[in-house]
């Protein structure tokens, strides 16, 4: 049974155990007002590395974070299945198998912070640990019909 944060009945955190999955990603470092641009040539150059490995795109775009400061650590790209081939920026790694916390927000991405935030205060609250770099996958993007909806992944104990 998910525990929800009792802020607002439209955010809610959840324990969810995830599947081991492989992703093709692109490192990408830049300034916060690089991302959206640096995320748009990950995931372009992801897409065709998986399409021309014969692979198979097998979920949305996500981006894992590493750093977050005046310079933003990221790898982007997409799970997929099958098998890829490296190109000299695109690479394999694997998503862990294992509890999250997970916590979806809708609308803008300039208002993921007060997600993060209640993600982390919802761990706090239950005496949660983090492990390894957090993660969100765009369920919608620029463009798409309907509002930005983005769900978050941090890794527990």
């Amino acid at each position: 049974m998910a525990e929800t944060i009792s802020q607002s009945a439209a955010v809610v955190a959840e324990i969810v155990e995830l599947p081991q999955r492989l992703a093709a990603v692109v490192r990408i470092d830049g300034r916060v007002e690089e991302m959206p641009r640096l995320m748009g040539e990950a995931f372009g150059l992801t897409a065709e590395a998986i399409t021309m490995s014969g692979a198979t795109i097998a979920g949305p775009p996500f981006a894992r974070y590493y750093g977050f400061g005046e310079r933003v650590e990221a790898e982007a790209g997409f799970p997929f299945t099958g098998v890829l081939v490296d190109t000299d920026r695109v690479h394999e790694i694997v998503l862990p198998a294992g509890r999250a916390v997970t916590t979806t927000h809708t609308g803008p991405y300039d208002q993921l912070a007060i997600a993060w935030n209640r993600a982390t205060a919802w761990m706090r609250e239950h005496e949660l640990s983090a492990t390894g770099a957090p993660w969100e996958s765009y369920l919608t993007g620029p463009g798409e019909p309907g509002p930005l909806i983005t769900e978050i992944y941090w890794p527990l104990d």
